[in-house]
């Protein structure tokens, strides 16, 4: 009887342990971007860059006032990775999660947006890209895929 019983201690024992010692999914790594905006970008006002997890169908159907109520609405929509004032003639740089699933599109909230308003990336995703504005508002982006790349 004593046996069962140190039995029983063992496999819980061994069950616990190998339970805390599971390894979770390694998530995706984080994906930056700096912004460079020429100092008479947006007419030298502050806009947003809203980043967010999208396809390539939402991406195309999303108007400037639908996305400028996401990147503000509470409770957060869950596709919006990040939302970020840039102020031109500085440069700034932010991260996000990157999306475990699907594409990111980047939304610049200006002022007067033209056509170029928004970007879409596909994956999968550099670790850096970088922005400039230029200040008619034409948007640049080069990416880069990191040290390695080079080789």
């Amino acid at each position: 009887m004593r046996s069962i019983s140190s039995w029983k201690i063992f496999l819980l024992l061994t069950t616990a342990l190998s339970a805390g010692c599971s390894s979770d999914p390694t998530p995706p790594p984080l994906v930056s971007f700096e912004i460079s905006p020429e100092y008479q970008a947006n007419d030298n006002n502050l806009f947003y860059l809203v980043v967010s997890n999208a396809t390539e169908t939402q991406f195309m159907q999303e108007t400037y006032p639908s996305i400028a109520n996401k990147a503000f609405a509470d409770p957060a929509d869950k596709a919006v990775l990040g939302v970020f004032p840039i102020v031109p003639g500085t440069t700034q740089t932010y991260t996000v999660n990157q999306p475990a699933q699907g594409n990111i599109a980047l939304y610049f909230l200006l002022t007067q947006p033209g056509t170029q308003w928004k970007e879409f990336l596909n994956s999968p995703f550099s670790e850096t890209y970088f922005i400039d504005l230029k200040a008619n508002n034409q948007i640049q982006i080069q990416d880069s895929k990191g040290f390695f790349s080079w080789f």
